[in-house]
């Protein structure tokens, strides 16, 4: 009995054994910047070469082209709402037009939530932004578009932190 308690413990320990865990990075993508010739500032369904890719966008900035990730990769980006849904067809989460942050402090928090937890956490310094994560790693944060607040328990950026839609005063 005491060999069988004595294994139980062992193994209970063993999966309490904190791993260091990294998320993977999604795979890079071609990024020239001609991607951006003759496209105003902002963000565009990923083609390359007449190749479409739903889970990653183009981001046009002054000519220049940064091709982003939806996160996680499982998203597809909806070009008509400028974000990344779980279908590019669903209906959109914000009708604010979305003005990126190009940088901004973000804090390692998804360590805190254990090495299988993937997903958003609300920054309890910067109510908007998010940060998010994949298998306990912090991946980055997400800026809320201009005006919104990060909602977790919506996983959405809304006005007041509440709402879909601008209140009526």
């Amino acid at each position: 009995m005491k060999i069988i308690i004595a294994f139980a413990l062992l193994a209970a320990a063993y999966s309490l054994e904190v791993t260091k865990v990294t998320g993977p990075t999604p795979p890079a993508v071609p990024c020239p910047n001609s991607l951006c010739k003759g496209r105003a500032d902002g963000n565009y369904e990923y083609h390359y070469y007449s190749r479409y890719n739903p889970n990653y966008f183009l981001q046009c900035s002054n000519g220049l082209a940064y091709c982003q990730a939806c996160w996680p990769l499982s998203l597809e980006f909806s070009e008509g709402c400028n974000q990344c849904l779980y279908n590019r067809k669903d209906e959109c989460v914000t009708t604010e037009k979305w003005h990126p942050a190009t940088t901004f402090e973000c804090p390692d928090k998804c360590p805190h939530r254990g090495p299988h937890f993937s997903g958003n956490i609300a920054d309890p310094n910067n109510a908007h932004q998010y940060v998010a994560c994949f298998h306990g790693a912090t991946v980055g944060c997400i800026a809320c578009p201009k005006g919104l607040l990060y909602n977790e328990k919506w996983n959405a950026c809304l006005y007041k932190g509440l709402y879909k839609t601008e209140p009526e005063h």
